[in-house]
């Protein structure tokens, strides 16, 4: 188990630093590793789906409620968990959060919610609170990254038939040239004649 952990997290690193060298983005270190550490972690369904508590799903706007009325350090708590699953699920699984309430629905709680932990976190960890400042600041743009560390992933393995319909549709209703890079480093066209199309890729 503990090799295996160590494999993820070096797959993440790895993806993520390519990700960051094709968008030219910089982060601090200490970003960069909450980044890959949070994808090894979230990387299981049952951690991503979870709610902060065992077994439970609550939705965003309920975490919300239930950490403005709690204690500042189980506030701190709630908030982190909605900071993490908003971002993961927006850079990860972009589709099945279009398909209910958003991605800027995602976006604004998740980024929201990392602000509220740097402000916890003020009094008595000024690094923590840095890192979750910058987290905050550049929610979007990280959801970006993940999206091309998705996308790297798909190039360097192969793809199944989920993954191929799921980023068919993607291609189709957004025109993400993503989605269209990736199908092509796996041999698969889409449309005959596509590549001559400038138009289909904007």
């Amino acid at each position: 188990m503990l090799v295996a952990s160590a494999s993820m997290r070096e797959y993440f690193r790895e993806t993520l630093t390519l990700a960051m060298r094709k968008r030219s983005v910089r982060l601090s270190e200490s970003a960069q590793a909450y980044l890959v550490n949070l994808c090894a972690e979230l990387s299981r369904a049952e951690n991503l789906f979870a709610g902060t508590e065992h077994g439970e799903r609550p939705a965003l706007v309920d975490l919300l409620a239930r950490a403005q009325e709690a204690e500042p350090h189980e506030a701190l708590r709630i908030y982190k968990h909605m900071g993490d699953s908003s971002l993961v699920l927006t850079g990860f699984f972009r589709e099945s959060v279009e398909d209910t309430v958003g991605v800027e629905y995602y976006v604004s709680m998740g980024g929201g919610a990392y602000a509220n932990v740097a402000g916890l976190m003020r009094p008595t960890a000024a690094t923590s609170s840095a890192l979750f400042a910058e987290l905050s600041d550049r929610f979007r743009e990280l959801v970006e990254l993940l999206i091309a560390m998705s996308m790297q992933g798909d190039q360097t393995k192969g793809l199944d038939d989920v993954r191929v319909l799921e980023l068919v549709e993607r291609f189709e209703r957004t025109g993400d040239p993503r989605a269209l890079e990736a199908l092509k480093a796996s041999g698969i066209v889409i449309r005959p004649g596509l590549d001559d199309d400038d138009h289909g890729v904007n």
